[in-house]
């Protein structure tokens, strides 16, 4: 994991933790690795699915908007290279989403919502 040292979780399960460069203030991604599973907690990289798309494509939220689309591309070429669920904090609904590449582009994978309790 890039970044922060990785810690074990248990021993199956390790955690690492970065801060993008250029990134928001506060802005953290949080990579998760259990088994074969794999995620990546995108926080602010990541504000609507048209960004895994489109990384290039930034919001009014976004500080540093060539820095911002430099980190979003560096991330899902990691998830869709590492298979990681990448899980964003400001999608509307809750779920997971697959980063997939085609050709020099991103696609949008399988969606998987989770359950309500």
């Amino acid at each position: 994991m890039g970044g922060r040292p990785t810690r074990a979780v248990n021993r199956r399960a390790r955690v690492g933790r970065e801060t993008p460069p250029s990134a928001a203030r506060r802005s953290l991604v949080v990579r998760l690795e259990s088994g074969g599973d794999r995620a990546v907690f995108v926080g602010d990289l990541l504000h609507s699915p048209v960004q895994i798309l489109a990384p290039s494509c930034s919001s009014c939220l976004c500080l540093d908007p060539a820095g911002a689309a430099t980190n979003r591309h560096r991330v899902l070429e990691r998830a869709a290279d590492l298979g990681e669920s990448v899980i964003p904090a400001h999608f509307g609904g809750a779920g997971t989403v697959e980063a997939r590449r085609a050709g020099g582009e991103f696609t949008l994978g399988q969606w998987a919502a989770y359950a309500a309790e």
